[in-house]
């Protein structure tokens, strides 16, 4: 298996120069697609639920106090097989354009993130792990067909208390399929509730 400093070294070699906070966000999301892909983790380093989002303590006794960061002489991209090395450019082709602030903000939103802090608020420390099935299973799910796609999401909003009427869930039919964007039915429901 390879390490996370393998993994860091193959993001690295795809994307460049990156801010070392961009870096822990785009290894992690190579863990997460790994996982959904294939069942098996990337690497076997822990990732824990800090502030900023998902670190890799490894990988940060590496980069601490460093706010860019080229290259990662401690890891080697060979090391990755050659399905692996698919992972991680899929990973930097879909998340490298976002920034570090975006990629933090976006894994504050994720469930593997948020079920690690528990009831945590957003400024405290912590040093709890993300963990690995529920990661799985997590990015397993964005993976799905429309229909369990939908199926998954009405389940989720019925453990948090909320109900999606037929009509609800045929516009989330219409966003898995890409008729429709997420921020455009977003923007359609705030219209609706402003009413």
């Amino acid at each position: 298996m390879a390490s996370a400093h393998d993994v860091a070294a193959a993001v690295l070699a795809e994307v460049g120069r990156v801010t070392a906070m961009k870096l822990e966000k785009l290894v992690y999301y190579c863990q997460g697609w790994h996982l959904a892909r294939t069942g098996a983790p990337l690497f076997a380093e822990p990732i824990e639920a800090w502030r900023e989002g998902p670190v890799v303590p490894l990988l940060y006794r590496q980069h601490r106090q460093q706010l860019y960061v080229s290259d990662w002489p401690l890891g080697d991209a060979s090391q990755l097989t050659d399905a692996q090395l698919d992972c991680v450019r899929w990973v930097t082709r879909e998340y490298g354009k976002f920034s570090a602030a975006e990629l933090s903000a976006m894994t504050h939103n994720e469930l593997p993130w948020r079920a690690a802090r528990g009831a945590l608020p957003e400024s405290a420390s912590s040093s709890a792990h993300l963990d690995v099935d529920l990661m799985r299973t997590y990015y397993a799910r964005q993976m799905a067909s429309t229909e369990t796609a939908v199926a998954l999401a009405t389940a989720n909003a019925a453990i948090e208390g909320e109900e999606f009427d037929e009509d609800w869930q045929e516009r989330l039919r219409d966003v898995a399929s890409g008729l429709v964007s997420a921020e455009d039915l977003i923007a359609e429901e705030i219209t609706h509730l402003r009413k």
